[in-house]
Order: C-alpha cells, then structure tokens, then sequence
C-alpha cells in the first residue's frame, strides 16, 4: 500500500515546495476555528 500512496505523496510535496513562495504562506493572517460551540483564535507560532 505504501507505493500506491507514494506518487501522489511525492506530487503534493513538490507542488507544494514549487508554489510555497508564491501563496505566501507565512503572512496569511490568523484563523478561527470552530470547535465544540466555541471559537479559537489559532496564533501564529
């Protein structure tokens, strides 16, 4: 089963490395999320 996961494994790491850059991941701003009838702020780590 491990070979059959392994090419789209390996397809979404290299998409993910190739466009990275250009979503600009690193300044998205913080996210809520909605937990048992709750909101979390998640915070930048």
């Amino acid at each position: 089963m491990l070979d059959e996961w392994s090419g789209l494994a390996n397809l979404l790491a290299n998409l993910i490395e190739k466009y990275a850059a250009d979503l600009d991941i690193e300044d998205m701003p913080n996210t809520l999320i909605k937990t048992e009838n709750k909101v979390e702020k998640r915070e930048k780590e």
